[in-house]
């Protein structure tokens, strides 16, 4: 390995032994034995669903896991090469209240700080998106969707079929990173934005922010 990181200490060892039912350390063994030094990301990941039980989905997976623990990429680099930062929160409201929170909060001089162009909202049957393009070229996506209530914990309002006190996930995925270095400063300005988000709203908050007092608005 060009590594000092062994398949069984990578952040994705379990999570691939658990969806293939196969060991990193086998699937690893496995490439190397099939010349996988010699090949490039897209012959890796056509050959192994062609020799073994693993969908095309998890094969792009292993493929990118394989190439950081021979250090052709590094771990968090995508199989495109670059890098994508996250943060997310769980918080009250459905998911047209949160984004409507959201949006509220990302006035245009936040957005300005920040480098957001103007956003687009678009909606799914399960979830809500609010995307903007990053002024150096990156992109932006805030996802949005209910969180399931834990087992025997939801309280129905009556004659309605949804949670009286519902909860979603906020997750931002900023994708198009060009380095490891870009990609952690990325994520803490983002886990600061959320902080910031959270405490203005609280987490259990359901009041559009622009209808606080004392603070900025749009």
């Amino acid at each position: 390995m060009s590594t000092d990181m062994s398949p069984a200490e990578h952040p994705r060892a379990a999570s691939i032994e658990s969806g293939t039912g196969t060991a990193l350390a086998t699937w690893v063994d496995r490439i190397e034995q099939a010349g996988g030094r010699d090949l490039d990301h897209t012959a890796i990941a056509r050959l192994l669903p062609e020799r073994w039980d693993i969908t095309e989905w998890w094969a792009q997976g292993v493929t990118v896991t394989y190439e950081q623990l021979i250090g052709r990429r590094v771990v968090g680099q995508s199989c495109e090469g670059d890098f994508a930062a996250s943060a997310s929160r769980t918080l009250v409201g459905d998911p047209d209240a949160v984004r409507a929170r959201w949006d509220a909060y990302m006035t245009p001089a936040r957005r300005a700080r920040l480098g957001l162009e103007e956003p687009s909202l678009t909606d799914t049957a399960t979830w809500r998106y609010w995307r903007a393009a990053v002024e150096d070229g990156t992109r932006l996506s805030v996802n949005i969707t209910a969180k399931a209530a834990a087992k025997g914990s939801a309280t129905r309002s009556p004659g309605a079929g949804s949670s009286r006190n519902p909860r979603s996930t906020l997750s931002i995925e900023h994708k198009g990173l060009g380095s490891a270095a870009d990609r952690d400063a990325w994520k803490a300005a983002w886990t600061r934005t959320l902080d910031d988000f959270t405490a203005l709203t609280g987490p259990d908050s359901t009041v559009p922010i622009n209808t606080a007092p004392g603070k900025e608005n749009r």
